[in-house]
């Protein structure tokens, strides 16, 4: 758990400051968007200016979180002076600057107080006030301890964004990071107001037909490995053109292979401009996947993960794929679990390390 004098720490930081600005990652999820939405309005309920600075455009269905549009999306040619004018830096979901793109490169050089709230594995010092801890379910989930350390009465729009938090980051309480205390946090927010079906239905049954297309089409390259216990699909940019989606479209694709029967690791290669390849992993809880992503130059959490390589769709599928073998070629699976768990890493001089 966090400790009580590291919120205090945070809470001093906000009384003794009159503006802030929160951001996060690239293509911000709903654990990201709550997060930022829910402190953002934690702060303006005593009246401190606070802006809500991303580098990518909040995707359609998660507009419900921004009804009033206020979410800025950062333009050099306009948003420059935010970052001067601020006093305080507030990142949520995000400790690697590399994923916050340029926004990232402005900010990191200003000499303004940074906070970092986030339940990713963190290797080095991100912020001056770091708020890490992996076991949370969701940055979402440490923002309420927060509010709850305060003795803060949470509002129905903090309500709602911390919700989405939870349900989003836990693939709607099914995966493992999913706790007794997740539920109860959900309860707690449900008795209180929340409307849980009507964020569902914004969550995940208001797809575009562009989506929908886009998933047919990836689904179509959809192969196994290791006796079906690996499953990988593609997709291309000449798909992303068929289909008329975007790269946020493929939000919870990942997810689709591991649903499989006898399915212990899924992959997702995403084919990007600049000749750049995105792999997402994901494990069904038996591989810890983490160890791979971050030797490719990633990473994320043991069963969810991933990697941006600057390499052609073309060759990085079969060298992910040729190491994904090796992980797996365990004489049984219950030895690579185990190798895993001790803290074993892969080290292959095939392998390269790519921002």
């Amino acid at each position: 758990m966090i400790e009580p004098h590291q919120w205090d720490q945070i809470q001093s930081i906000f009384d003794a400051h009159e503006s802030f600005l929160i951001s996060t990652h690239l293509n911000p999820d709903g654990d990201a968007l709550g997060a930022e939405i829910a402190l953002a309005e934690y702060l303006r309920c005593f009246n401190k200016k606070t802006y809500i600075v991303n580098i990518s455009p909040t995707m359609a269905n998660y507009s419900f979180l921004d009804p009033d549009e206020e979410i800025i999306i950062f333009d050099e040619t306009k948003h420059m002076h935010l970052l001067t004018d601020v006093d305080v830096f507030i990142f949520v979901d995000i400790s690697d600057w590399e994923r916050m793109g340029s926004l990232g490169d402005h900010i990191r050089r200003l000499e303004s107080p940074k906070i970092c709230i986030d339940h990713h594995h963190m290797t080095t010092k991100f912020s001056d006030i770091d708020i890490i801890l992996e076991a949370a379910s969701s940055t979402g989930e440490l923002i309420y301890d927060f509010l709850h350390h305060v003795n803060f009465k949470i509002t129905g729009k903090i309500a709602t964004a911390i919700y989405t938090c939870l349900l989003t980051d836990t693939g709607s309480f099914r995966f493992s990071n999913t706790t007794a205390r997740t539920h109860e946090i959900a309860a707690e927010l449900i008795h209180n107001g929340v409307n849980s079906r009507a964020i569902y239905e914004y969550v995940y049954e208001s797809n575009s037909p562009e989506k929908i297309i886009l998933m047919g089409l990836a689904l179509s390259t959809l192969k196994f490995e290791c006796d079906n216990r690996v499953a990988w699909f593609c997709l291309t940019q000449k798909m992303f053109a068929q289909s008329g989606a975007q790269l946020w479209d493929t939000e919870g694709f990942p997810e689709i292979p591991r649903t499989i029967k006898d399915v212990e690791v899924s992959i997702m290669f995403t084919e990007l401009e600049e000749n750049r390849t995105k792999i997402s992993l994901r494990s069904k809880g038996r591989i810890i996947i983490n160890a791979f992503a971050s030797s490719l130059g990633g990473g994320g959490h043991n069963y969810a993960a991933g990697a941006m390589v600057q390499q052609s769709l073309d060759e990085t599928i079969p060298w992910v794929l040729n190491q994904i073998k090796q992980l797996m070629s365990a004489e049984d699976i219950s030895h690579g679990i185990s190798a895993h768990r001790r803290g074993a890493t892969i080290k292959d001089d095939t392998l390269i390390n790519f921002d």
